[in-house]
């Protein structure tokens, strides 16, 4: 009887861990006063109290409890994009898994997992959306704080979903920047990224056509430009770039704040392209400059510099 009395007490102790993270099948919400937007986004919340809007990332944030970011990507394609949202995904990286649904808010489809990957945190995930939209949630606590817990699924279950809503691209800008001397000017804007393309063309029409993107981190005070620089070229990578190789590289200032600028040269389904990033850093925020250049790299590179230069962080 010991055996089988042990494995009903595992069983009850696994159902009672998933219990702690589970959400209703089906969350049907509507918009109240206590709902608050989250700037450059769709979507609305009740923050748990004491929660602010954060100030460098998209979302809400309390100094001892955690954070809460939101990624909305209007003409995102749910489907898609979270194809490899599932259990197994997270496991296979190494993450415990206490609890992994699929699940309905307010008539979209979504998922939703409660996972730890690291032993000072836990993170709570979840994605919803259909063919026009995608938006991921994801709530990041210490391990062990249980009013984190609660407050954060309790926040997730609240969430209102507003596709009317419209959005300024440059709500939560930290930054400004000047284009009026390039040809580039702002054509898109997901999820913090900033797209600037020649004229404000859609990439389509020109795929070879020069692109920059500007990107927006926070940043701990720890992490210099040079380092954050080196992660966002591996991201080129992950893009398709191969063999690449640094042609030039410095670390100056950029209206007074510290900077660091790299080109490099490498191969894009096997056409040759120059890449470029400028990391500008103030405080704990970062901001992010990646450009390519296809075709009239020595050109496209002056205007990448000149666009790079007159960042300023907010």
């Amino acid at each position: 009887m010991k055996p089988f009395l042990s494995l009903c007490l595992l069983l009850c102790m696994a159902a009672g861990a998933r219990s702690q993270y589970k959400l209703d099948s089906i969350i049907r919400n509507t918009k109240t006063a206590r709902h608050v937007r989250i700037p450059g986004t769709h979507l609305y919340m009740i923050p748990p109290a004491q929660y602010t809007i954060a100030k460098n990332f998209i979302g809400l944030h309390h100094k001892e409890r955690g954070m809460i970011n939101v990624y909305d990507l209007p003409g995102g394609n749910f489907y898609t994009n979270a194809a490899s949202f599932s259990k197994a995904a997270f496991v296979e990286k190494g993450a415990t898994v206490y609890d992994y649904q699929e699940l309905n808010i307010d008539g979209y489809p979504a998922k939703f997992v409660a996972a730890q990957g690291a032993p000072t945190h836990i993170t709570l995930g979840l994605v919803f959306g259909d063919t026009t939209f995608s938006t991921s949630v994801m709530a990041v606590y210490p391990t062990g704080n249980e009013t984190a817990r609660k407050e954060m699924l309790a926040c997730l279950r609240s969430i209102w979903y507003d596709p009317q809503q419209i959005i300024d691209p440059f709500e939560t800008a930290n930054f400004t920047m000047d284009t009026k001397e390039t040809p580039f000017r702002f054509f898109k804007y997901a999820a913090s990224l900033y797209i600037y393309t020649v004229n404000g063309a859609d990439t389509k029409e020109d795929p070879d056509g020069p692109f920059v993107m500007v990107a927006q981190f926070p940043n701990d005070n720890t992490a210099p430009p040079k380092e954050i620089a080196a992660m966002m070229v591996g991201k080129f990578r992950e893009y398709g770039l191969t063999d690449p190789e640094t042609k030039q590289e410095s670390s100056d200032r950029i209206n007074n704040n510290e900077a660091y600028q790299v080109e490099i040269q490498g191969q894009l389904k096997n056409k040759p392209v120059t890449a470029y990033c400028c990391v500008v850093v103030k405080g704990d925020q970062a901001i992010v400059l990646q450009a390519i250049s296809k075709k009239d790299t020595t050109g496209d590179l002056q205007h990448f510099k000149k666009m790079a230069a007159s960042i300023q962080v907010k």
